[in-house]
């Protein structure tokens, strides 16, 4: 087993807001050996609230009980869910081939906690950290807010989600918008939703994949545009369900998947989704820009 490696100095308390949703990150190390990546969390930082969720560690890992409910698995790592016996849910990453545990989190059975119980990883806090990924937008779900895998871009104060396939070029087109129309990327990778006051708005979070985009700005939502290569640019009204696969959710929980499909619902009464096929280039950029110009506001 990797050594463990013991915080030194305070532990770290920062209170966060992410568009609705306080978060509380408690007790978590900041030694330069483990440092949790307190400089992604910064931009988030408030300085009073009260905790919708809270983020802590324990450094107590649980023997997983019974069979996973959820598991997946590349050439590197493999990532389980169980559930224990008092409700509790154990989310944690292994090696592949020797089944060493590199990652795990315990999540409380209303979601308002997320506990990390092992650190075994050689990353220095940056796998703990990017790990949350898997768990916090499930804890958001859980208060109201819906997230999509795709890029939140705003533009003339106006935001539109961004979906794709993977590899469809998500990435090069909301970068395509920022250099050609000075748009700002909220989020490269993970789209959050909510509603208030009747309006959907978007926020920006600091889980943003490997993208590295993502700001600390919430913008009223205009549309979802569902994105795909094309030989020109173009267009069109798309199958709102077709959302559905680019949503955020935990397959595993029945409760969590009625709640997401409810808010799915409400969403679309609200955001047309429209679909883009388009070329690699600014081109694609102007077509879609005079096609937002068009809905209503």
């Amino acid at each position: 087993m990797p050594p463990v490696l013991i915080p030194v100095g305070a532990d770290m308390d920062m209170l966060c807001q992410f568009g609705p949703i306080t978060v509380l990150f408690q007790e978590m190390p900041t030694s330069p050996l483990w440092p949790f990546w307190r400089w992604k969390l910064d931009p988030f930082r408030i300085a009073n609230g009260v905790p919708d969720v809270v983020v802590n560690y324990s450094d107590q890992p649980i023997q997983p009980e019974g069979m996973a409910v959820w598991e997946d698995c590349s050439v590197q790592v493999c990532r389980q869910v169980y559930i224990l016996a008092d409700g509790r849910v154990l989310w944690q990453q292994t090696e592949h081939t020797t089944g060493a545990l590199q990652l795990q989190f315990a999540v409380s059975a209303d979601w308002t906690e997320i506990t990390l119980t092992a650190d075994h990883s050689p990353t220095a806090g940056m796998g703990a950290f990017e790990a949350l990924t898997f768990l916090i937008f499930y804890a958001f779900l859980h208060q109201q807010v819906l997230t999509f895998h795709g890029a939140l871009v705003e533009a003339d104060g106006k935001g539109f989600l961004l979906c794709a396939a993977s590899g469809a070029g998500k990435t090069t087109h909301a970068r395509l918008w920022r250099d050609h129309k000075n748009a700002l990327i909220l989020n490269g990778d993970r789209a959050a939703c909510f509603h208030q006051q009747g309006q959907w708005f978007g926020f920006g979070t600091p889980w943003c994949g490997t993208s590295g985009e993502y700001l600390n700005r919430c913008v009223p939502l205009q549309a979802v545009v569902i994105l795909q290569r094309g030989a020109e640019n173009r267009v069109s009204a798309a199958e709102g369900m077709s959302l559905l696969s680019h949503g955020v959710y935990p397959t595993w929980d029945c409760a969590a998947t009625e709640t997401m499909l409810s808010l799915l619902d409400r969403f679309l009464e609200q955001i047309p989704v429209l679909r883009l096929e388009c070329t690699p280039d600014a081109a694609a950029v102007d077509v879609l820009y005079q096609a937002l110009e068009r809905l209503p506001l």
